[in-house]
């Protein structure tokens, strides 16, 4: 019995010296879990090295030279005494239903104020893929009455309209529309002053049109 005794406690003795299995399975699995998966490669740009934005394609290119082609110049408005002035955030009067084109590079909005308060604004669309004078006879519609402007030589279509001190001409030339519209004091000033401005404005259009 003395014998047995010494055997188990030498037994004891022996795992005592040794860590406990137990123990360190769950110490073991605990850190395995716990441990994060390995981190996939890094793709993601660095602060501050974020890819460039894209460039405009040739087509918007040349869709935005088109556009800014046709929009009155300082030299063309001189002779209305007006100053430039920021575009109306929205477009209104008969501007308001000229539909613009797919790409933003083909639009362009100008606006001038005459130092009685009056505002001349002018809005150019650039249609790639149709006549410009199908998407005025097709598409726009302005309220008010219509208001006789000679017609432009060189011009694929034109329409003018009056609504009380507003009036406007939109000129069509092959793939641009163009439109002047002046806010006056009265339906009198603003229609002769778009029937000056008509001219200029089919000029410009037609520089419009021979830009590459």
């Amino acid at each position: 019995m003395i014998i047995v005794a010494a055997f188990t406690v030498a037994g004891l003795t022996g795992c005592a010296d040794r860590p406990n299995d137990l123990d360190t399975y769950y110490d073991e699995t605990t850190t395995r879990a716990a441990q994060p998966r390995s981190a996939p490669s890094a793709t993601a740009s660095r602060p501050g090295t974020e890819p460039a934005p894209a460039s405009p394609t040739v087509d918007e290119v040349a869709l935005a030279e088109t556009a800014g082609a046709a929009v009155l110049t300082a030299e063309d408005v001189a002779a209305e005494g007006v100053r430039p002035a920021a575009p109306a955030p929205v477009a209104s009067g008969c501007l308001a239903e000229v539909p613009r084109g797919l790409s933003p590079a083909g639009s362009r909005d100008a606006r001038w104020e005459y130092p009685t308060g009056s505002a001349l604004e002018q809005l150019v669309s650039v249609y790639p893929d149709a006549r410009a004078a199908d998407v005025l006879a097709a598409r726009v519609r302005c309220a008010g009455q219509e208001l006789a402007v000679p017609a432009q030589p060189g011009i694929d279509g034109q329409s003018a309209w009056c609504e009380g001190a507003t009036c406007a001409v939109l000129l069509a030339g092959g793939t641009v529309l163009s439109g002047i519209q002046v806010t006056a004091g009265d339906a009198q000033r603003a229609a002769e002053a778009v029937r000056r401005l008509a001219p200029v404005a089919a000029a410009r259009l037609a520089d419009s049109a021979a830009s590459p």
